[in-house]
């Protein structure tokens, strides 16, 4: 198997755990199937990307650039920013829990 395959099948699966992961309450009648395809669009608009990127890069310099390690990164930049704004709307979905917790004024007397 070439680097750009195992790259490939590493990303999708990447993609499909953090989707996984990252499902919050109201995403819960979304079905697995319909993750795995929006995974595989992820994958697919990160690879369009990073074809450009590196044409543009060759275009300029007359060098090529691996492509499998521009792909690798792109998949990690984006399921790590999904994961840290997955973190934060917990961060906020838990702080207003807290406040509709809280006894209100007059409440519990």
């Amino acid at each position: 198997m070439t680097p750009l395959v195992i790259v490939l099948i590493a990303g999708f699966a990447l993609h499909t755990a953090v989707g996984f992961i990252t499902r919050t309450p109201e995403d819960d009648p979304t079905s697995l199937h319909w993750q795995a395809l929006h995974a595989f669009l992820i994958g697919l608009g990160t690879t369009a990307v990073c074809v450009a990127v590196a044409a543009c890069y060759f275009l300029a310099t007359a060098m090529r650039l691996p492509f499998w390690p521009l792909l690798l990164t792109a998949d990690l930049i984006t399921t790590g920013l999904k994961l840290r704004l997955h973190l934060i709307r917990q961060r906020q979905r838990n702080a207003v829990k807290a406040q509709f917790d809280r006894a209100s004024l007059g409440e519990g007397v």
